[in-house]
């Protein structure tokens, strides 16, 4: 699977679920293949997109990126590390941003920073664990005012074998 072709495939979806009041930018150049269950990755992108609509209450911007990367050293705060060639994935907004303790906390299961009732705390714990099985990453970037970036690295598989 193209991760390009995915996010093209969901726009609308995409669309939707980040609400009139977010500017969605795309900017799709991976052109490798990578090993990955669809339904899997598309909860992914939708899960990462409502986190973005939700720290923009007031309206913002949604980027989503696709690139082709090449990786010798590990990103931040990635442990065990494979050097190789993988698809980035990046989904960035223009939010509130977290506080360094929120961030290291993100991906931990049932934390959430939402209102009761507005947010399970599953939704990056399963976006990661995800990520994992299939040999990728993933990177949180935030600070108080400067928006989030969330990057996944999925390990690129050549065409014949995706």
């Amino acid at each position: 699977m193209r991760l390009s072709d995915l996010v093209e495939g969901i726009a609308e979806l995409i669309r939707h679920s980040a609400g009139e009041g977010v500017t969605i930018h795309t900017d799709l150049k991976a052109q490798g293949w990578t090993l990955c269950d669809v339904n899997q990755m598309e909860n992914v992108i939708l899960n990462l997109a409502i986190n973005a609509r939700d720290a923009m209450p007031g309206g913002g911007t949604l980027t989503i990126q696709t690139r082709d990367v090449a990786l010798k050293t590990p990103p931040p705060d990635v442990a065990e590390f494979v050097p190789g060639d993988y698809i980035a994935l990046v989904v960035s907004d223009t939010g509130e941003g977290m506080r360094e303790a929120v961030r290291q906390r993100a991906l931990d299961p049932f934390f959430t920073t939402k209102p009761q009732g507005k947010g399970t705390g599953l939704g990056l714990s399963m976006t990661f664990g995800y990520v994992r099985q299939s040999n990728g990453y993933l990177v949180i970037e935030s600070a108080p005012g400067k928006g989030t970036k969330v990057t996944i690295l999925m390990p690129r598989h050549s065409e014949d074998r995706a």
